[in-house]
């Protein structure tokens, strides 16, 4: 996935909460690469973001006093109409990196700068390396793994609804399987490029 930018006025921006470069990096790739349009891109992993201290004063100044690479990220996300978030499961929710970032957008919450913007979350799981069948040919733990990774869906669903963002679109994928969502989503992409024209 390479990132395309011009002059700073991105307007969809990618974030991708895996410590890997895989299942959710693909994911969140070919959705931005499916836009036709350009865009910016965050690995949190390869970032220095730290976790927030809770010490309060982005309530009034609605700025963090931490000087990592979130502010940089923050800049982005306020100047986007799209924001385009993956991750994969961790016990029915985010990764810590997605969570942290998630924790340190509390700026954002209090400035409500993100009101009336666009988000789109993918969520990725795989419960065990190698799949396991029934007589049936039924995987034995499939429904506790889409469980699992819808609540994972949510989570950055609900993040978006309490900063004033709406989802336009949404998918999950099980299995480790990202190509079994390829057409889902390029549509989805494809969607959001449209929007930003």
């Amino acid at each position: 996935m390479k990132t395309t930018t011009k002059q700073n006025k991105t307007k969809i921006i990618g974030i991708s909460g895996s410590p890997r470069k895989e299942n959710s990096h693909y994911m969140l790739g070919t959705v931005l690469e499916a836009t036709k349009e350009n865009f910016s891109s965050f690995h949190l992993n390869e970032m220095n973001i730290e976790t927030c201290r809770g010490c309060t004063n982005c309530q009034k100044g609605f700025e963090c006093q931490q000087k990592d690479d979130m502010k940089k990220i923050i800049q982005k996300i306020e100047n986007s109409q799209v924001i385009v978030l993956s991750s994969p499961t961790y016990f029915s929710n985010v990764s810590g990196l997605m969570k942290n970032f998630m924790d340190r957008c509390c700026p954002l919450y209090f400035s409500r700068k993100l009101e009336g913007k666009k988000a789109v979350p993918l969520s990725v799981g795989n419960l065990k390396e190698e799949l396991e069948f029934d007589e049936k040919g039924n995987c034995l733990w499939h429904n506790e793994e889409k469980d699992s990774v819808l609540e994972c869906q949510k989570a950055m669903e609900r993040f978006c609804e309490i900063l004033g963002v709406e989802v336009i679109g949404k998918v999950h994928v099980l299995h480790s399987d990202p190509k079994s969502k390829e057409k889902e989503l390029i549509r989805l992409g494809q969607k959001i490029g449209k929007l930003v024209k």
